[in-house]
């Protein structure tokens, strides 16, 4: 997954910060479309700094797209996943159908707090998911 970004600042250790305008759904490039109308997001995130990019430059980045999907697996997913089987589970036990709910609701509480730790294992390990490789 490859995408543009602008850097905007640089960091120790050959990272740089850059910022990514957010792609739509069907995959066009929002600062070029008029069609849906829906504005358009800014994400900062940093990136491996290969192509000694300056700051202001506009760069070419690539995404692990084994991170990302994992990321995304466990972000949406699993908070899903959770909330329908601690459903199903409380409810082969014989409980009330409010009390299924509940149930469910805590397993996709659980689900978001577990992406949250994964979120923060990730920063403090150090796992960055994007890399510059060209400057453009």
């Amino acid at each position: 997954m490859t995408q543009k970004a602008v850097v905007k600042k640089l960091l120790s250790g050959g990272i740089a910060e850059i910022e990514v305008q957010r792609q739509s759904a069907c995959g066009h490039d929002c600062s070029k479309c008029g069609g849906c109308g829906t504005p358009t997001e800014r994400i900062t995130a940093q990136a491996v700094n290969r192509a000694h990019a300056q700051v202001g430059e506009i760069v070419t980045i690539e995404g692990d797209n084994k991170q990302v999907f994992g990321a995304a697996a466990i972000v949406y997913t699993v908070p899903l996943v959770l909330f329908f089987v601690l459903y199903a589970f409380l409810r082969s036990l014989g409980g009330a159908e409010g009390a299924a709910i509940g149930g469910g609701i805590l397993g996709f509480a659980a689900g978001i707090a577990g992406a949250v730790v994964y979120n923060h294992r990730v920063r403090r390990m150090g796992m960055i998911p994007f890399v510059i490789i060209k400057r453009s």
